[in-house]
C-alpha cells in the first residue's frame, strides 16, 4: 500500500461572487502532492498549480503562499489538475494523508460547487481513502488542542524543508512527520512551545488559517 500525502494552497472567494454562483469563502489555486511507499520513503512529487475560477489572489495570500496571479493564470482548473494527478498516481493502490480535514473538504466543496461528476474524482474523494493526520497525531499523544504542522514539527525534531504555506513543501513536510511516527511508535514529542509570531498564528496550512478565522461555510 503506498501512502500520498496532500496539502492544497487556497485563495479567498470575494462575497459577492458566493452570493451569485460559488457558496464557499476559499478556492484552490495549488496542489502539492507527494508519494511514499509502504516504508513511508519518498516515491515521486507533484506540484501544481489551479486556476480559479472565482477566488483572488490578493496581496496577503501572495506573501503567505509566495503564489502570484501570473502562475495561475493559464494554469489548469481543479479538474484538470485532479485528474491529472490520479492519472499520476497510476493503478497503485494508496491511502491519502492530509494534515487537518480542510484540504479534502474543500474538494469536495468545489467538486459539488463546480458540478463535477468525473467518477474517478469522486472516487477519490470517498471519506474512507482519507486520513486526517492531525487528528491522529493529536490522539496519540493525548494533546488537548490540535497543533499547527509548524508546531508538531517542531515536537517531533524536524527541521522543515522549504516554506510553510506551499503546498508541496507543507506536503514533504508532513510526510517527514509521518514517517518518523509511523516507524518509530514509542517516540515522544519533546516539551516546546512556538515563539509568538505577529504576522503568522501558528498557522502552517491555509486550512488551518482559514479554520482559525472560523469561516461559515454554505453547502448545499
Amino acid at each position: 500500500m503506498y501512502n500520498l500525502i496532500i496539502d492544497l494552497e487556497m485563495c479567498n472567494v470575494p462575497r459577492d461572487y458566493r452570493q451569485r454562483s460559488y457558496k464557499y469563502a476559499n478556492e484552490t489555486i495549488q496542489i502539492g502532492a507527494v508519494l511514499l511507499d509502504e516504508n513511508f520513503k519518498r516515491i515521486s512529487t507533484l506540484c501544481q498549480y489551479v486556476h480559479p475560477e472565482y477566488g483572488v489572489i490578493d496581496h496577503f495570500i501572495e506573501s503567505l503562499t509566495g503564489i502570484r496571479n501570473s502562475q495561475v493564470k493559464n494554469a489548469p482548473r481543479i479538474q484538470e489538475a485532479l485528474l491529472h494527478m490520479i492519472d499520476w498516481l497510476g493503478d497503485r493502490e494508496y491511502q491519502i494523508y492530509a494534515w487537518s480535514e480542510s484540504d479534502r473538504a474543500q474538494i469536495v466543496h468545489e467538486i459539488k460547487a463546480k458540478k463535477i461528476t468525473d467518477e474517478k474524482i469522486l472516487a477519490f474523494v470517498e471519506k474512507e481513502n482519507w486520513i486526517d493526520y492531525q487528528a491522529v497525531f493529536t490522539k496519540r499523544y493525548e494533546l488537548t488542542r490540535q497543533l499547527s504542522l509548524e508546531e508538531a514539527l517542531g515536537r517531533a525534531e524536524i527541521e522543515p524543508e522549504g516554506r510553510f504555506h506551499d503546498g508541496l513543501d507543507d506536503a514533504v513536510n508532513t510526510g517527514y512527520l509521518i514517517e518518523k511516527l509511523e516507524l518509530n511508535p514509542e517516540y515522544q514529542l519533546i516539551s516546546y512551545e512556538m515563539p509568538d509570531k505577529p504576522s503568522e498564528r501558528l498557522c502552517s496550512t491555509l486550512g488551518d488559517f482559514f479554520t482559525g478565522l472560523n469561516l461559515n461555510f454554505v453547502q448545499n
